[in-house]
């Protein structure tokens, strides 16, 4: 990896000797020394590699690609930034010394990167010199302190996204104490207002009143009802166009079957007649069958059978199931009189009944 950003290096320094474009700047030929603007220090063409760090920044063009300040001095000033922030009691003097510095030579800042090198270095160089030996790998070359800028001002819009997704949530604990949990759960959270949820509330239970509501798909559709209801109503106030919204409320309501055009049959209900009503309800909603364990529990039906149908039938002198039920379950119930064959003689059946207490005396 080390001998690849090596090579990529290599590379550029070359492509900066051939009059190579990088970003909008002209790179000049190199010149047979480098001067550093701090303190006069003069390196030859092959000595600038050393002393010098490289930038592709357009404002060093006529530097041949460096930065116009050798290694040393930028230390040094980095020392004195760091000891100037200390003492104004900054909480990171080094990382501000490091961000002034690459705002002032236009070098690219990373939080990140900084973490990286204060993470890996140490105290075994300058941390600005650590730093810059990071910056200035292949893939940090193209970067400067507008890119910086750049990615701040993203970090910042993210930020502030974070921030409004957190007041939000505030904001439904907030109503999490007014709006009832219930209402809640049902449509949701997220509405940002108590009025709101009070008339979503209030319509779902008026519809749901008037309507049959037994699924939770039905469920469903009655809430986005509401839910276009309460659009519908904002959109008046502010005083735009509701079409869209009205076209959609009534693909709901046809969903629901609830236009006036589906329910003619429901209207007619009250001139229809009470036959023509039980056929309709056994048609479209019948009872349903009844469990095992309550049908007939004290045997009314038996006592139907037997003492109507049976009974009815035994007058009649039908015979079928019922009358044999009915003599059946009567004959429990009746005393036959004995009656008498003739077979026996008078005085035996005199004495079988009065004994024969006359004879003997």
């Amino acid at each position: 990896m080390a001998a690849r950003d090596a090579k990529r290096e290599v590379d550029f320094l070359k492509s900066l000797e051939k009059k190579e474009i990088i970003g909008e700047a002209k790179i000049c030929k190199r010149a047979k020394s480098m001067a550093c603007g701090v303190c006069g220090l003069v390196k030859t063409s092959t000595e600038a590699d050393k002393g010098f760090w490289i930038s592709s920044n357009k404002i060093y063009g006529a530097y041949n690609g460096y930065i116009p300040i050798c290694k040393s001095c930028l230390e040094g000033l980095y020392t004195d930034y760091v000891d100037k922030y200390t003492k104004l009691k900054y909480l990171e003097p080094d990382k501000e010394a490091t961000k002034r510095l690459c705002m002032m030579y236009n070098l690219y800042y990373s939080d990140k990167v900084f973490n990286s090198v204060m993470k890996s270095n140490g105290n075994k160089v300058c941390f600005i010199t650590a730093y810059l030996k990071r910056i200035t790998k292949y893939q940090y070359l193209k970067k400067d302190y507008d890119s910086t800028i750049d990615e701040s001002r993203k970090d910042k819009n993210t930020d502030n996204d974070t921030n409004i997704n957190n007041a939000n949530i505030d904001l439904d604990e907030n109503l999490e104490d007014s709006v009832d949990k219930k209402t809640l759960e049902l449509f949701g959270y997220g509405l940002g207002s108590k009025k709101d949820y009070e008339f979503l509330q209030s319509q779902f239970d008026d519809w749901t009143s008037r309507h049959e509501c037994r699924t939770k798909a039905q469920e469903e559709l009655f809430k986005n009802l509401c839910f276009k209801q309460l659009d519908i109503l904002k959109a008046r106030r502010e005083g735009k166009d509701t079409k869209d919204l009205d076209r959609s409320f009534q693909d709901y309501l046809g969903t629901l079957n609830l236009q006036p055009k589906q329910n003619v049959a429901e209207t007619m209900a009250d001139t229809q007649t009470f036959g023509t009503l039980i056929d309709k309800y056994e048609n479209t909603r019948p009872l349903p069958e009844i469990d095992e364990e309550l049908k007939d529990v004290d045997n009314i039906g038996l006592y139907i059978d037997t003492f109507f149908r049976g009974h009815l039938a035994k007058m009649m002198g039908i015979k079928n199931a019922f009358s044999n039920l009915y003599t059946k379950f009567m004959k429990k119930y009746t005393a036959t009189k004995p009656e008498y064959g003739g077979d026996e003689s008078s005085e035996a059946l005199f004495d079988a009944i009065f004994g024969n207490s006359i004879n003997d005396k």
